[in-house]
Parts: C-alpha cells; sequence; structure tokens
C-alpha cells in the first residue's frame, strides 16, 4: 500500500465535475440518469457522474472486489457531489462499483467494473480539452504524449513517485539507508482541483531530508529509485513544459525551487564516466555527456548542464549554464520549457528561445532515460511552488517506422529534420507533402534507435538527378562518425523504391544509439523525396 503524505491526507476531499473522463474502467450504467464514469489506478478509484435527477438526497457507494454488491454501503456523500476517490486499493486488480441514489420514489444506481493499473495511459479526450493551452515553444507536428493537469484530488501514484532521491543523495548516502527501507522522507503538497503547490514550511513536511543542512524538500518524479521502477519512459527525448509560480518568505536555508531532469539508478553507472570504477560499479557515461538538466533552479530561473566528474566521482563543474534575463519569476506564473533532441538541448522561457547547444561536435543529449522531478528545497521560513501543468510531447512515430516525419506532412517546415531541402507539395507521392532537394542540397535528421539492431532504410526518389543516401552510427557526445553505410540511387520520372540495410552499434544496458540519416543531391536536377521509413528488420541467412 503506498503511504500518504500528511498533505494528502488532509486533502481527501470532493471537488466539482470537470466532466473530462479519462479511461480506466468499463462503466455499465444500470440507469442512465448518473452516467457513472471510472479512473483505475494503482492506489486509488475515481468515480465521477453527473448529478441526478432534482430532489436526490445524496448518494451511497458500495466497492467490492467480488461481484456481489455489499449489504451497506462503505461511502455516503452529499447531495451535489459529483465526484468521489476509493483509496488504499491493490494495483492490477478488478473492482466492482456501485452508485446508488434516491430521487422522490425513484431510485437510481450505476454500476461499473473497474481495473486498477499501474501505467499510466494517455486519455486523447482530456488530451484535446486542455484547460490552458501550451506555449509556442511546441514544436511543429509533436503530439502530447504524457502530462499531468493536476485536476484531482489526490496525486496520480501511476505518473509520481514521491521518495525523492537523486543521484547526488546516491552519491553520498546520506539517506541510502531510509531509500532501501522505503522510508524516505514524504513531501508537502496540496492539489486544489486546478494544481499542485509543493511547499516547504517550519512545521512541513514533519522530516528533515538534508540533515547536514538542516533542509527540508518537498518533491516528486517519475523514478523511483528504491524500487528502479521508471514511470515514464523520455528516452526516446521531446519537449517538455511545466507552468509554475514560485515564491518564499523569510530567510530559507538552501532555498531553491526546481524542475530538473536527473539520471536513473538503481546505482551511479550514469553519473559517473567511462573508465571510473567506484564502490563496485563501473561508470558508463561518455565524457561531456549530461548527467543532469536543470531547466531551472534557485528563483533566478538559472539553466544548467552538470556533466564534469573527476575520475573518483567527485563533480567538478557544469558543461553550461546561463540566466535568463528580463523575466520576473517571483509570484508570477511562468511557463519553461525544454527541447530535448539526440543532437540539441534547446532552453525556452514563454515559448521564446533563450538558447540552444546544438553543436553536432559536442553533444550533450543523454541517451537513456531521465528521471523529471519538480520540487521545493528550504529549511525555516516558506518556500512554494505552485504547479499548474506538467506537459511532455514527441514527434508521432506511425506504425512500426522510427524515423518521425518522413513524409513532410508536419508543417511547411521540415523538422525535425535539418538540411537546406524543403517541404514542397509538389513533391509528394502520397499525403500533402514531399521533401524537394535541388542540386547540391542535404536533408537529415539524429535519431535515436535499438542498440545492435538490423534496419532498413526505405525512401521513394523521383526527378533528374541523384540521390544519395548515408546511414552513420554516431559516437557520442563527439558526433563523429563510427561507420558509414551509403549508396547512391538515380532518380527517373516516375517514384521508385530504394533501400538501404545497416545496423546499429552497441550501447550500454537501457541506452539508445544515436544514428544519423542523410540524403544529398548529386546531381544536376531537382528531386522529390518521400515516404521515408526506417524499421527494423530480420537478418537473413545469407547475411
Amino acid at each position: 500500500m503506498q503511504r500518504l503524505s500528511i498533505s494528502q491526507k488532509i486533502m481527501i476531499c470532493i471537488l466539482p465535475v470537470f466532466f473530462i473522463f479519462p479511461p480506466g474502467g468499463m462503466a455499465q450504467v444500470a440507469d442512465g440518469a448518473l452516467d457513472l464514469k471510472t479512473l483505475g489506478t494503482r492506489s486509488w478509484i475515481k468515480l465521477e457522474w453527473r448529478k441526478s435527477a432534482a430532489g436526490e438526497n445524496g448518494y451511497s457507494i458500495y466497492w467490492s472486489t467480488e461481484n456481489k454488491k455489499p449489504v451497506r454501503p462503505q461511502a455516503v456523500v452529499a447531495a451535489g457531489t459529483t465526484r468521489y476517490y476509493i483509496q488504499d486499493v491493490q494495483p492490477e486488480k478488478k473492482y466492482f462499483v456501485w452508485v446508488q441514489t434516491k430521487a422522490g420514489d425513484k431510485n437510481s444506481l450505476a454500476y461499473a467494473e473497474v481495473v486498477t493499473t499501474r501505467q499510466w495511459i494517455l486519455d486523447p479526450e482530456e488530451a484535446n480539452h486542455l484547460d490552458i493551452p501550451s506555449s509556442a515553444a511546441v514544436p511543429e507536428g509533436m503530439t502530447l504524449f504524457w502530462h499531468d493537469e493536476f485536476n484531482d484530488a489526490l496525486l496520480n501514484r501511476n505518473k509520481w513517485s514521491t521518495n525523492y532521491y537523486s543521484t547526488i543523495d546516491y552519491l553520498y548516502k546520506l539517506n541510502f539507508r531510509k531509500m532501501k527501507a522505503d522510508s524516505l522522507p514524504q513531501p508537502a503538497y496540496v492539489l486544489n482541483g486546478k494544481t499542485i503547490n509543493l511547499f516547504t514550511s517550519d512545521s512541513l513536511p514533519v522530516e528533515v531530508y538534508d540533515i547536514r543542512n538542516d533542509k527540508k524538500i518537498s518533491s516528486i518524479q517519475t523514478y523511483d529509485w528504491g524500487k528502479d521502477e521508471n514511470l515514464l519512459d523520455n528516452s526516446r527525448g521531446g519537449y517538455f513544459e511545466v507552468r509554475v509560480k514560485r515564491s518564499s518568505t523569510g530567510k530559507p536555508r538552501g532555498l531553491n525551487t526546481a524542475f530538473w531532469f536527473d539520471s536513473p539508478g538503481p546505482d551511479l553507472k550514469y553519473y559517473l564516466e567511462e573508465g571510473t570504477i567506484l564502490d563496485g560499479v563501473k561508470g558508463i557515461r561518455p565524457k561531456g555527456q549530461v548527467f543532469e538538466i536543470d531547466i531551472f533552479e534557485y528563483l533566478n530561473a538559472q539553466f544548467v548542464l552538470h556533466g564534469h566528474v573527476d575520475a573518483n566521482g567527485k563533480f567538478q563543474h557544469n558543461l553550461a549554464t546561463h540566466i535568463a534575463e528580463g523575466y520576473q519569476h517571483i509570484n508570477n506564473w511562468v511557463v519553461h520549457g525544454i527541447l530535448w533532441t539526440p543532437g540539441s538541448i534547446k532552453h525556452y522561457i514563454n515559448g521564446n528561445l533563450i538558447r540552444e547547444y546544438s553543436d553536432k561536435n559536442k553533444m550533450y543529449a543523454p541517451s537513456h532515460f531521465m528521471n523529471v522531478l519538480l520540487g521545493s528545497y528550504g529549511g525555516g521560513g516558506r518556500v512554494n511552488m505552485e504547479v499548474d501543468y506538467i506537459r511532455g510531447y514527441q514527434w508521432p512515430l506511425e506504425g512500426n517506422n522510427e524515423l518521425p516525419n518522413g513524409g513532410a506532412e508536419y508543417s511547411s517546415h521540415i523538422l525535425p529534420w535539418e538540411g537546406t531541402a524543403v517541404a514542397d507539395a509538389a513533391a509528394k507521392r502520397d499525403g500533402g507533402n514531399g521533401f524537394a532537394l535541388a542540386p547540391g542540397q542535404t536533408l537529415y535528421q539524429y535519431v535515436y534507435l535499438d542498440p545492435s539492431q538490423n534496419y532498413r532504410l526505405t525512401y521513394w526518389i523521383k526527378g533528374k538527378g541523384s540521390i544519395e543516401a548515408t546511414v552513420n552510427n554516431i559516437k557520442p557526445v563527439s558526433g563523429t562518425f563510427e561507420d558509414n553505410s551509403m549508396q547512391t540511387a538515380k532518380a527517373s520520372s516516375s517514384f521508385t523504391q530504394n533501400e538501404l540495410l545497416f545496423k546499429t552499434g552497441e550501447a550500454c544496458e537501457n541506452n539508445t544509439k544515436t544514428v544519423s540519416v542523410s540524403f544529398t543531391n548529386t546531381g544536376d536536377g531537382t528531386v522529390a523525396l518521400d515516404d521515408i521509413a526506417m524499421k527494423k528488420r530480420p537478418v537473413l541467412p545469407e547475411e
């Protein structure tokens, strides 16, 4: 059973219904007046219904793990209520739920079967009806794949762990035993139906986290070190943004408010550099690759890429850092975003690009999933970070194709492709657009793929020029080509398909492999290029 923080226990309340019903239960309605909707998570089941007929006098709620209605209700809620949370449920178990009300001499009964899940699933209806639009920084063509609007009365444990732990804590092992014993200090937060406020004060959290500096921490994160459980697979990168309002009172020690990405556990292998061994753990991080990204920390919203660590495991200095001037961060709603791709890291505030790190010979981006954290830190006084939403976007993949935007369909721009080619309706084979490459023009993309896998690159061309197609495994950080798979195909008056076979290079456990795919028009006429696909393939006997 998941432990509840003090603030959670305070916040067991019933909120007004928003009529956005995510999946999670198979509602079988016995009386249509209630229109019961359900969501089952690992720690609670949410029941929502529309108000019954006039004169209803409250609702009786029953639930069971057997398909038999209990004799007496486990809960009775007042008239006008439209939401209730069943708590302390078991994950991956079927529950049977009944909601009954009486209006005059008529009874209304709604029935549902709900399966409690461990994994969060995107609800398209909710994703298409966000209360506040995301910023203009969301790249064209990307779609929402993960988010939390914090509209529930309870924290969704399918998305978040409250067991704060990080790379640095593991390095110094101040809370190591508590992490292993699943007894880490729990955060203080308030959910009001629209936002979550993560805070520290003199009284909450009850337990000090950083004993050495007498500092408390209220944080939620997508990875649990003790369980080695990842709740968010962001290993292919994407665009992530939060809308936050931050403040403090008094003079808190170690004051910090942060939205950051940290390397996961269950040990220090992603923190230590290759060639380093500490306490029996071998480092796997290439020198110059980040182990931590702070999209903002401190009240001045400093952006930091952490990376340099010596052979003894001691942190040396940052890879890069900057502070954006001209923004009011205290007591003001601000949107902070990061675009993380294989070849770049870009920082945004309120939809504006602040700085980018896009040098293809100095690639800081990680090649594995990262723990996403939101938190307030301080000793004494009060620290607040109120979060309206957090959202993650990725370029969608279709079928088994692992190459986004292979048909130039996202927009008039060519993202996530780069180069001098253009999206052009006249170059299409199907759909709305294709890529047009004049003589000497290029089109290329860096992409995360599974390591040590056989792939087939296919593409269609038409025109009067020739296309040189190249696939290269990329060495981390330096960006140099580790190998070269290349072919030249001559275009003709009608679209013809070409293919190039290649194998991705090796990578460490749980890491992806960065690969570059490029097309160059080496002829003297314009070529139309469309329907580019990269798919895994079986090894043929003759190979």
